[in-house]
């Protein structure tokens, strides 16, 4: 009976953990800025590489004009005219989340061309993070199973 017990505790706090709120955390959105000599491209996405279809994104100066209004298409990316040298900042929403980008636009040729802004999470770092934690529930049943059998 004690064996029981202990054996729906341990699958019930590992559900719990799996099933908790803070699960909901992964679809974080993120955005990229490519600046080119004649466009902007734009990609949206969520933190686990989805891309933020129908995104609306706008584009403002630092004045905080509107430079650029438009949609992200089913790839999560947006393409617009480069617009005139200065400082500039993305603001992305979709389904509730948004996601901010500061950016410019080089004034002078002796200036790089492209701006390149934006973090790109790695796809690598989720999946073994997820891996390990499997492994290590495997590991404490494995270990409670073993301990119960002595």
């Amino acid at each position: 009976m004690h064996v029981l017990r202990s054996t729906v505790l341990a699958i019930s706090v590992t559900a719990g953990a799996l099933f908790a709120p803070s699960s909901a955390r992964a679809h974080d959105m993120n955005a990229t800025v490519k600046v080119e000599p004649t466009s902007v491209r734009v990609e949206v996405f969520f933190e686990d590489d989805l891309p933020a279809e129908l995104a609306k994104a706008t584009v403002t100066n630092s004045a905080g004009a509107e430079v650029a209004v438009g949609t992200t298409d089913e790839r999560g990316v947006w393409t617009f005219p480069t617009p005139a040298p200065g400082e500039y900042t993305l603001t992305a929403k979709c389904i509730g989340h948004t996601a901010t980008v500061q950016f410019s636009v080089a004034g002078s040729p002796e200036e790089p061309p492209v701006s390149y802004t934006g973090e790109r999470l790695n796809k690598t770092v989720g999946l073994t993070i997820g891996v390990g934690g499997l492994l290590g529930i495997s590991a404490v049943f494995w270990l409670l199973r073993r301990r119960h059998r002595e």
